[in-house]
């Protein structure tokens, strides 16, 4: 309302390098999840000999995030804040990376509890350099992926 009781109706001015920021980081975080789902296999080392599966759902150069679902009969991962990290491409080829746990909380998505995680990846490690191809590649594929709807044309 403006000073004289009637209805401020000041345009808003639309800033479209924002809008089209935004809709690329949309798209991009949409094509990671995609990708994380249906072509990578993201496994943790839990104690000596056993592997526990992770949903992987951010990667950057910096860091990650992962959820797991809420099991309060497996804390696995309270009692350490270092996590051996594979990201499987085939069957059996991985890229080891090393992670540290920055912060956790619960969520709940679809009806399930999880918990998410945020973490720092360990540059230092060989592999490092592997990992961060990966997120280029990962940022390049989101830009340029197309769904594909079933038409042949190019």
């Amino acid at each position: 309302m403006s000073k004289n009781g009637t209805t401020d109706t000041t345009n808003h001015v639309v800033d479209f390098n924002e809008v089209r920021a935004q809709k690329m980081e949309d798209k991009r975080r949409a094509a990671e999840r995609i990708f994380f789902k249906q072509l990578m296999g993201v496994y943790t080392v839990v104690g000596d000999h056993q592997m526990a599966p992770i949903e992987l759902l951010e990667v950057s150069d910096t860091g990650l995030s992962f959820q797991v679902p809420y099991n309060p009969k497996e804390s696995w991962l309270d009692s350490t804040t270092e996590l051996p990290l594979r990201l499987y491409f085939s069957q059996d080829t991985y890229i080891p990376v090393h992670l540290k746990v920055q912060n956790s909380r619960q969520s709940i998505q679809d009806g399930v509890r999880y918990v998410r995680y945020g973490c720092s990846v360990d540059r230092e490690v060989s592999s490092y350099a592997a990992f961060q191809q990966f997120v280029a590649f990962l940022r390049a594929y989101s830009e340029h992926a197309h769904r594909d709807k079933g038409d042949v044309t190019v």
